[in-house]
């Protein structure tokens, strides 16, 4: 009996425990189908309004007639409308040559549903990502309203928001583009694909001379980030800012940035440049001299290039045998020249160039042809 008696809250512990459990159980299962219930509701509502207003801003395209009655459009419901119409605001290839007559008709959907408004709305009360998308629509409807929000914002902390409020000012206003390349200089936070969407956008001319100045009043790292987009501009400007980089600059990290956006652009007659910097000992210099000479070498180059591909650097070594390899070509003169190469180091570098472009040559015949023809002896003469 004693016993018994000392069970019995055991047993009566257990007996709530199971009844506790079963009721969390069930419980969870509710929620499960309340939530799975809604959720569906919501992705159908969401499809269903993506469908509608898909349709609405696709006549801008296709030019069928817009409905009678324009949808409403709930307080919920703007951030994928906004959405929407960022996305039909940017053309594909096929459909830049009609962007004069599209990009009006959504416009005017735009504002005629009020987008307008509630995008102006969302740069003093919406959160980050709501002010993003506000600024791309707005920036897209040169919404002048919404420069002096755009200006403003673009000092913002946040990367992604700065960045979308400086290209939206620049949308809206063009003569914006020196305060955009002072933020470009500045901000080494801003993702580098955006940086070149949004500098696409200015026109040549204007760059031309906004990219020189920020240039000019920049410090060595703000002139470092400024000359990796030197290549949008003009290429007569662009080499005379890369020219004079090298002419004010001493720093090894600079001169090479300003090497590396000249190279595309080199021409004969900057060989005796590359030249010149050829003879530096720092690394970084030398990789981005040898781009440079790659594109104006001659056979008086040879020892320079021999030189270099006994560097102590492996990349240096193997820059200048890519460029040896490239100055002989085809001409079975590179196995003789190889013969008469001392340095173990060189030798192995060029072999492994010579092995490379072989291997370049099975994957693409009739671009190594090509480059062979202009990588030949009688060319370079």
């Amino acid at each position: 009996m004693h016993f018994a008696s000392a069970s019995e809250p055991i047993l009566w512990l257990i007996e709530v425990s199971v009844l506790f459990s079963s009721i969390m159980t069930a419980a969870l299962i509710v929620a499960f189908i309340v939530l799975r219930t809604r959720n569906s509701f919501a992705r159908r509502r969401q499809s269903i309004l993506t469908d509608r207003w898909r349709s609405v801003f696709k006549t801008a395209y296709t030019g069928d007639a817009l409905p009678e009655v324009m949808p409403r459009v709930g307080r919920r419901d703007w951030f994928t409308v906004i959405a929407l119409f960022s996305q039909f605001h940017q053309l594909r290839d096929k459909d830049r040559d009609r962007a004069r007559e599209v990009l009006p008709k959504l416009d005017a959907i735009a504002y005629d549903i009020g987008l307008d408004r509630h995008a102006l709305y969302w740069l003093s009360r919406g959160d980050d990502a709501e002010k993003i998308l506000a600024l791309t629509a707005l920036g897209q409807l040169r919404e002048r309203a919404a420069l002096d929000d755009a200006v403003r914002l673009s000092a913002d902390e946040g990367a992604e928001l700065s960045r979308a409020a400086a290209q939206c000012a620049l949308r809206i206003d063009p003569r914006y583009s020196d305060g955009v390349l002072e933020l470009v200089r500045d901000r080494d936070d801003w993702v580098r694909s955006r940086v070149e969407a949004m500098l696409k956008e200015i026109d040549r001319i204007d760059l031309d001379e906004a990219l020189r100045a920020a240039i000019d009043a920049a410090d060595e790292a703000g002139r470092r980030r400024l000359l990796d987009f030197v290549r949008f501009c003009s290429p007569s400007p662009a080499r005379a800012v890369c020219k004079r980089v090298l002419e004010e600059s001493e720093e090894s990290e600079t001169i090479a940035a300003a090497l590396r956006s000249l190279a595309p652009l080199a021409s004969e007659e900057d060989r005796p440049l590359a030249l010149r910097y050829c003879a530096r000992e720092s690394p970084i210099v030398l990789l981005s001299a040898l781009r440079v000479l790659r594109k104006c070498v001659r056979y008086d180059d040879r020892e320079t290039l021999l030189r270099l591909a006994s560097h102590r650097d492996y990349w240096v070594r193997l820059r200048a045998a890519e460029a040896i390899v490239e100055l002989y070509g085809e001409s079975g003169l590179l196995e003789d020249f190889l013969v008469e190469v001392e340095d173990r180091y060189a030798r192995d570098a060029i072999t492994q160039a010579i092995a490379e472009r072989k291997m370049m040559a099975r994957r693409s015949p009739t671009r190594d042809r090509r480059a062979a023809l202009q990588g030949a002896p009688e060319a370079r003469l």
